[in-house]
Formats: C-alpha cells, structure tokens, sequence
C-alpha cells in the first residue's frame, strides 16, 4: 500500500503493454499546475490528520475533486494522445470533475439538511460526476473494473426483470445518481473514506521513506544478514521484500524496488531467470500482508467491521510469518538441490557498518509502531512518523529534504496516491447499489445455495472469486468485491467476521502473481528477462503456503493472534504449521537430502497436509508420515545416493 497503491501502480511492464496507463510528465506551466495540485492535495491531509476530520463527506469529496482533476491531466485517454500536454478534453474533464465534487463539498450542510431530497440539476451533476469516474479509473486501470462496476449499475436499474434471488424493485435513473453522488453509501462511501484518511497518509510515509533512502537501508541489512548463506541472493529477496512490506504493500511497488538488484544477483549465481523473477514476485506479494503497514484492504478491513487496526495487524502475524517462511524453506531446498552457495563475505556489506550507518533511517517506522502500539489513531501515527522522517533526514546530507525535496516527495506520494484513491472511489459504485437494493442481505444465501451450505466448497468459492476478481486489478478493489460477493456466507456458518476478512484479503493479494493476469510476476518476469507465464506459475509454487495458510487459519482459527484461548494450544498449533510448511516445501521442490523418488513426493504432500491439519493425532500421523521419508533419505544415502530415483 505504502510507496506505491496496489498493483495499479509501478508498472514496468504493464505501461509498456498498456500506453493508456502510461503517466505524463511535463514542462512549463502545466508542470507548476499540477505540482501545486498535488503539494495542495497532500498538504490537505497532513493537517485534516494532525487538527482533526472534516465530516466524512466533505473529506471524501475534496480529497477526490484532486485525484479526479490529477488523473484527467497526468493520464492521457489512449495510446495516442499527446503525453507531452494535456488535450483541451482533458482539462475540460479535471475541470468538470472537480466541480461536481467540490460542489458536494461547499453545500455538504444543505444536502445533509434535505434529507434524501434533491434538486433537478444535482441528478445532472451527478451523471457528469459518475461518468468521468468511470473514466478515470478507465485510464488509470483499465477496462475491467470499469465494465465490472458498470453491472451492478444495470443490475440496479433492471431489478425487476432479474431472475430467482437476485430480484427486487429497481431503481430510477435519478434514485441511483442521488445514491451515489449525494450520501456516504456510494461513490463518497465507506471505501473511498478509507483511501481519504489512512490510505492517503501511509502512501505519503512511503514517499518519504523513498526520499530519505530507508529502501537502500533495507536492501543493504538483508544483504549483511543473509547475502553469505546458501542461495544467497534469493534469500535477500525475501527478506528485503518482508522489510519493503513494512513501507510497502504492493507487490509491484516491492518487485521494482528490491528486484532492480536481487533479480540480476539471482541469476548472477546461477538461478535460471524465470525462477529468479518468481522468487522475487512471490516474496514482493507478501509485503501486502506483512505487519505493521500491510496493504490498503488492511485499513477498509478495520473501518468495516468498526475494529482497531491494531487487531487487524495482530491477526496478520502468524499468517505472515508462515509465508514467509515457505518460501525461505523452499530457495533452501532449491540452493542444496543446485549447489548454490552464498556470496562471499567481501562482496557484502557488514551488518555492523550497516546499522551503524544508516540504522536511523528504520526510526520513523519505529515510530508508527510505537504510536499505533499505544492505541493512538493511524492517522495520527502516520503524521508523526512523516515528521521523523523529516527530521532524520537530515542526520546525512545526502538523504537531507530541503525545500526543493520536500516539495518533490509531496508531489511523489500524492501523484502515486491516484491509482488506489481512484478504485476505493469506483467500488463505491458496487457497494451502494447492493446496498440500495437490499441485495446484499440475500449474497450470502445466494452463496451458500450454490455450495449447499457446506463450508469447504464455501471457502474454494470465496477463493476463486478473490483471483478473478483480482485479474489485473489493485487488491484493494478485489478484496472490496469479494467480501461484499462472499463474505457474508462464510458468516452465516459461523466464522468470526475478521477471520473471514483476512481470508478474503489473502486471495486478493495472491492474485497478483495468478495466472493469466499477474501483474506482479510480470513486472518481476520483465526485470529477470523470463517467460512471464513460466514466471509466473514458477511464483505460485514459491507461494504455494501462500493459498493454503487461509485455509489454515478458517479450519484453526487459534493460530491468528486475535483468537488465542489457551496459549498452548496456540502455541502447539503454530509450531504444528511451521512444520507443514517446511515439509509442503520439501514436498513442492522434490528435495530433501537426494531427490524425492515418487513415493516420497506423495508421503511427504500427504505429511504436510496431516501437520497443517488442526489436531494432535494429525500431527502425529504427519510426523510420523515425513519420518519415514527423512529415514528413508537417510538409507539411500549410505546405499550410495539416488540410485534408482524416478
């Protein structure tokens, strides 16, 4: 989320394939405009963070008057339109779109004070407004959150025609423009409330985090601890990636930055390209889910169900850990399996140097965590943590802000901002037409019907649904989409509402490595100079921990923070997963001491099912299982090694 929005954003691939997304850049007047746009836009917020909230609607609505007069001026409407200058159509939409939104702003009293009722010419402005946000997000996204969105405006106004369940009364052109453009139920909804507060305000972090150089210091402590061990480099784009998430929750944010020097260090000792680009995309896709700054969804998930974002964090550790550590487990096995050793110690920096360095530079984090540690708002953690970045900055003179690099970063986070700001505004379009029509109380039926109420084929729905709808969109508008599609369903049989988030929230940020649309694997394939699809199912298998830890956690919710009862059995269920997971890597790579003969893949698959399993009699079974593959190994290798292997 931080640093870049979600998979929308640092497209190194993608803008290659897609000019429309392709950003501006200017010179001359036009350039003053719009850097004065974006100094305003983030000024806006830091002091609405720090001196308190305007009222919901008035926040939203300024704060997307900017994004939708930015967008229309830096995002041209196609593949041939100028990029040196906005067109006159584009100055005309940024001026139309911040009128219809600053009009909401300006006259917030006398359309709360109506109640419902409004005049002729506001259902005009909002037909305006409505349509060049669609537009915007046409240019900034592309066309499938667009059409997809467009749907649920047919399915408003068609309800009477519609079939079984998803019947009802149909709305009026008029009554579905008054739905979205004057309440806080559309498109200045719950959502775009999020991407106006909290999402604006970590993205911004970021952007001075960038400035002040912390990513160079993450890169250089990952290279310090782990550059040395087997598969060395490999083992940087895991951690590296895990500290990116701390600052940034997009995978392709995560890719650009620590895959510019992992990818080629990677291949330099002898990973072949594809896997090289994989371990980077699979390792960058878990920054979305690593504490204590996880993606945009993290923050919708705690305003939604009315918790505090530190129980959203607490919830994500474990799940993360595990991640993390499948993929650590599996370039393990494949350096032993290649002979991959580390890079020598002269080739790296030492850890001592490091921190004495530039270990400040982790101080701003430390502050976010030690104000959100204390119950304190994000909003307001996030303002402290900007400061100290400010402030440290200027410990060396290389990494000091002065007013012209102030105003830079201003510019950076703000201009980066657009992407998610525009889709938390767009899936408003879903969330208040389900709303409207009273449907969304009958998804969960509709759901459970088709699974027949059982919970495993519930959950294989819930998952299928976060990958489609996370093909080539942010992972913020995918989970939005799929909590409201399946979510409800998974509650009515009984799970706890932020369990069932944070599953949903984990398909959404997976699919950004999923085939057939995977921006992150492409974007890493695009570094590595790889396949993208072999990239990127290479990816999925790094990853493969990645899609079954949601299940984990749905089947033993204990091993989520939040729902701790008995510290041991907490504990035991943890320790118990770690396990699976390093034996599910044994099993993915084919390795453990000599190559997995057949018989042994299927053991050591089947072991880590039974450890994954909540349960000490599966444990046992699944300890039992990879005991005898491990014995097994161990036979061969005094035999004489893998004779015999198929």
């Amino acid at each position: 989320m931080i640093g870049t929005p979600s998979d929308g954003s640092a497209q190194t691939l993608s803008s290659e394939k897609k000019p429309g997304r392709r950003k501006r850049s200017f010179a001359g007047p036009v350039k003053y405009v719009v850097t004065a746009l974006t100094v305003l836009l983030a000024v806006f917020h830091l002091y609405t963070a720090f001196f308190g909230l305007f009222p919901s609607m008035q926040q939203r609505s300024f704060h997307i008057a900017f994004v939708l007069a930015l967008i229309f001026l830096l995002y041209p409407a196609t593949s041939r339109s100028p990029m040196e200058r906005p067109s006159p159509l584009d100055w005309i939409c940024a001026g139309l779109g911040a009128f219809c939104s600053l009009y909401v702003f300006f006259n917030y009293d006398a359309i709360a004070s109506r109640a419902g009722m409004y005049l002729d010419y506001e259902i005009y402005l909002g037909i305006v407004f409505t349509a060049l946000v669609f537009e915007a997000a046409r240019r900034t996204l592309g066309n499938v959150m667009p059409v997809f969105c467009s749907l649920f405006l047919l399915f408003a106004y068609f309800g009477r025609s519609l079939p079984g369940p998803l019947r009802h009364f149909g709305l009026s052109i008029p009554r579905i423009v008054e739905e979205l453009y004057l309440t806080t139920d559309g498109l200045f909804g719950l959502v775009a409330g999020v991407s106006a507060t909290y999402i604006f305000l970590f993205i911004l972090f970021g952007a001075f985090l960038d400035s002040t150089k912390t990513s160079t210091f993450f890169n250089d402590f990952s290279m310090a601890l782990t550059g040395h061990m087997k598969g060395g480099p490999a083992r940087i784009a895991v951690l590296a990636s895990a500290l990116m998430g701390t600052i940034s929750g997009s995978t392709s944010a995560n890719v650009a930055t620590t895959g510019a020097f992992t990818i080629p260090l990677m291949k330099r000792v002898g990973f072949q390209p594809h896997y090289a680009g994989a371990v980077e995309a699979a390792a960058s896709t878990g920054g979305q889910i690593m504490p204590p700054v996880m993606g945009a969804a993290a923050f919708i998930i705690a305003d939604t169900l009315g918790v505090p974002y530190m129980k959203v964090l607490l919830a994500a550790i474990v799940p993360a850990l595990l991640y993390f550590w499948g993929i650590w487990c599996a370039l393990g096995i494949e350096a032993d399996k290649m002979g991959i050793k580390g890079l020598d110690r002269s080739q790296l920096p030492r850890l001592r140097d490091v921190l004495f360095r530039d270990g400040y530079k982790a101080i701003p984090l430390a502050v976010i965590i030690y104000f959100l540690l204390r119950g304190y708002n994000p909003l307001y953690a996030a303002c402290w943590g900007i400061g100290a970045a400010v402030v440290f900055s200027y410990v060396r003179k290389e990494s000091r802000l002065d007013l012209k690099g102030l105003v830079a970063t201003l510019e950076a986070g703000s201009k980066t901002a657009l992407s998610v700001a525009i889709a938390c505004t767009i899936v408003g379009v879903v969330i208040g037409m389900m709303g409207a029509t009273g449907v969304a109380l009958k998804i969960g039926d509709v759901v459970l019907a088709v699974t027949q109420g059982r919970f495993f084929p519930t959950l294989v729905v819930t998952m299928i649904l976060g990958v489609i709808f996370g093909m080539g969109m942010p992972t913020t508008a995918s989970y939005v989409m799929t909590s409201a599609v399946a979510a409800p369903a998974l509650v009515l049989l009984g799970s706890k509402p932020l369990d069932v988030h944070m599953f949903v929230f984990y398909f959404a940020a997976l699919s950004s490595i999923t085939p057939p649309v995977c921006v992150g694997a492409y974007t890493a394939a695009g570094i590595a100079g790889s396949d993208p699809n072999k990239t990127a199912f290479t990816s999925v298998k790094l990853a493969l921990t990645g899609f079954l830890i949601p299940f984990i956690f749905m089947y033993s919710p204990e091993i989520l923070l939040t729902n701790v009862t008995s510290p041991w059995l907490t504990g035991l269920a943890v320790l118990s997963a770690f396990a699976g997971v390093y034996v599910l890597a044994v099993a993915t790579e084919g390795y453990l001491f000599f190559p997995l003969l057949f018989v042994e893949r299927l053991c050591c698959f089947a072991a880590a099912l039974f450890l994954l399993m909540p349960g000490s009699t599966t444990d046992v079974v699944g300890l039992a299982l990879f005991g005898g593959v491990f014995m097994f190994q161990k036979w061969r290798a005094r035999k004489g090694g893998d004779s015999g292997q198929t």
